[in-house]
């Protein structure tokens, strides 16, 4: 059921701040949720969480839906999340969004866009938006890129 994600190069980027350990800290629980009920009302418990007031509350919320997504197969539902969530980051600032998180949505929505490209007919598009992708992840953390970097060239 679930696939693995150790290529993200160890855990997901955590913040310490506590309103976003409380959101993040869900996925257990929604993984839980996902093998007894499905991912489907996993989902749906996510998205109706109350308390989440804040823009980046609701952008942390997208990011956990596009975890559990992509770790129970649901790639073309947490590619979507994944993009709104780049889009929707674009005009956030850093106060808000921690470049660590955008580095983690950008690396999981070129894991799979990889995924797709062995089946998608317009190859050239998806090489552009990988590229581009890779070109952001290389700017905010180079370290970690380079192990993306090796992955495109071995496929």
């Amino acid at each position: 059921m679930r696939e693995d994600g150790a290529w993200l190069a160890g855990k997901a980027a955590v913040p310490t701040d506590d309103a976003t350990n409380d959101v993040l800290a869900l996925e257990p629980e929604a993984l839980e949720m996902a093998d007894s009920q499905g991912v489907e009302a996993a989902l749906g418990w996510i998205q109706t969480r109350p308390g989440i007031t804040t823009a980046r509350q609701r952008l942390l919320l997208r990011l956990l839906m596009a975890r559990v997504a992509e770790q129970y197969g649901k790639n073309e539902m947490a590619l979507l999340l994944l993009e709104e969530l780049d889009t929707a980051a674009q005009g956030i600032t850093l106060t808000q969004w921690e470049p660590e998180l955008l580095f983690e949505v950008k690396a999981r929505q070129l894991k799979l866009l990889r995924l797709r490209a062995h089946r998608y007919a317009d190859k050239a598009l998806l090489n552009r938006k990988m590229e581009i992708l890779l070109g952001t992840l290389v700017a905010i953390d180079p370290v970690r890129a380079a192990v993306l970097c090796d992955t495109q060239h071995k496929d």
